[in-house]
């Protein structure tokens, strides 16, 4: 066990450079999610369906080829593959404004690029989350990931107002330079870490659905790993159906103005942020475990409060501003303490295929959520649908309390400093 969990990862220049290139290609993205589909609505003119469809393009990648990404991602030199994803992201987006400025620019190519640039999203982020392992030592893995989760919550703030302005400034096409941008600089941020990685050994490679098997064995023999999955895919479940008739409820049966909405749905950033700002203190207080449940429970009573607010309209509004803020607030104590855990469990070689096999638990519970959450809501009504999905939220915590996690005050795995 270790005791040095304060130990700072921004002291190192290596995970500064990391930290820097991270933080620039998410707000270039915040930038994209709010560019592309008011090119698609305003531009395009897109049915609600055909905008399913793009919504659908971004989400179905990490579940068609997740497991498959994380054998790759273990077979070869991370900081590399991360470096040629960035470049070929920029690469594809770029053919939105190219076509934009010929006039050739249609749904299908949105789609196709969507599709694209999301997988190779997935590429990135099990590649980034593995490369941290060995671009930290043990001892800072928390403070390492509170830190991205830290700047994701800054973007989420800051992005979408910057998106908005600049595509009111500029256009929507010029405003998706901004993220292709943010690509190279990602990828020049790469290019200058220094830090040697595991040798790879071509000759060790099997096949890829026997690779996949030993990541997915990993996570079932370890109890505290099995937790973690089970738990956060029944969180993103219920939660996605949460998320899926959210909207409909505050404006439809609270009747909330587009301001306020966005004031409600926008509290989450902040909430992430003040979450994974407090993460590490409390972790290293309380344990990592216990931090880990209340975080998730937290998270899951705050769902709760969102149907059962009742009162004068301003009351309402207030008590599920607080509720959104609550919800943005637990969910980095469970995530940035649960991925230092899978960090640390995990040996490097393993990293790719774990990661890969948490992300396609957790992210193929998602769409699966939010459409039983709709299907749902028209048979049993939007209220009674969210408080039965709050409760779920909340019941996700029920794994972690029945494994060791609950017991688990350090991090695992490594040897006392």
């Amino acid at each position: 066990m270790i005791t040095d969990q304060g130990g700072s990862a921004w002291r190192l220049s290596r995970f500064r450079l990391f930290w820097g290139g991270q933080t620039l290609s998410g707000l270039g993205d915040q930038v994209s999610a709010i560019a592309v589909p008011i090119l698609a609505v305003v531009l395009l003119e897109a049915s609600a369906t055909q905008m399913g469809l793009l919504g659908a393009a971004s989400r179905l990648p990490i579940v068609l080829f997740g497991l498959a990404v994380g054998v790759w991602v273990d077979r070869v030199r991370r900081r590399r593959l991360m470096i040629m994803t960035d470049l070929a992201r920029a690469g594809v987006l770029l053919m939105i404004p190219l076509a934009a400025a010929a006039g050739l620019l249609g749904l299908p190519l949105l789609y196709g690029v969507a599709f694209i640039v999301a997988t190779l999203g997935v590429v990135f982020q099990i590649s980034a989350s593995a490369f941290l392992r060995t671009l930290l030592p043990a001892a800072r893995l928390i403070d390492g990931n509170a830190r991205l989760t830290q700047s994701r919550a800054l973007t989420q703030i800051s992005g979408p107002g910057l998106g908005g302005a600049l595509v009111q400034a500029v256009t929507a096409p010029v405003a998706i330079m901004i993220d292709i941008a943010s690509y190279l600089l990602s990828a020049l941020a790469l290019t200058r870490i220094r830090v040697e990685e595991p040798a790879v050994r071509p000759g060790a490679r099997r096949a890829v659905w026997r690779e996949v098997y030993e990541g997915c064995r990993v996570i079932w023999r370890s109890p505290i790993l099995r937790a973690s999955a089970a738990s956060a895919g029944t969180y993103n479940l219920f939660h996605s159906a949460v998320l899926a008739v959210e909207v409909i409820f505050l404006a439809r049966d609270l009747g909330l103005s587009a301001v306020q909405l966005g004031i409600v749905l926008g509290a989450v950033g902040p909430g992430a942020l003040v979450g994974a700002t407090l993460a590490v203190r409390a972790g290293g207080r309380w344990g990592i475990g216990p931090v880990m449940i209340a975080g998730l429970a937290l998270a899951g009573l705050a769902n709760l409060a969102l149907p059962l607010a009742a009162g004068p309209p301003s009351v309402i509004f207030v008590v599920i501003v607080v509720a959104s803020f609550g919800s943005g607030f637990g969910q980095p104590f469970y995530n940035v303490n649960q991925g230092a855990v899978r960090q640390a469990l995990v040996g490097v070689g393993l990293q790719g295929r774990v990661t890969a096999t948490m992300s396609v638990v957790a992210g193929g519970a998602a769409p699966l959520g939010a459409l039983l959450g709709g299907l749902l809501a028209d048979r049993l009504g939007v209220r009674p649908l969210l408080i039965i999905a709050a409760l779920g939220t909340i019941g996700a915590a029920a794994w972690l309390l029945a494994s060791p996690v609950r017991r688990l005050r350090e991090l695992p795995g490594v040897e006392s400093s």
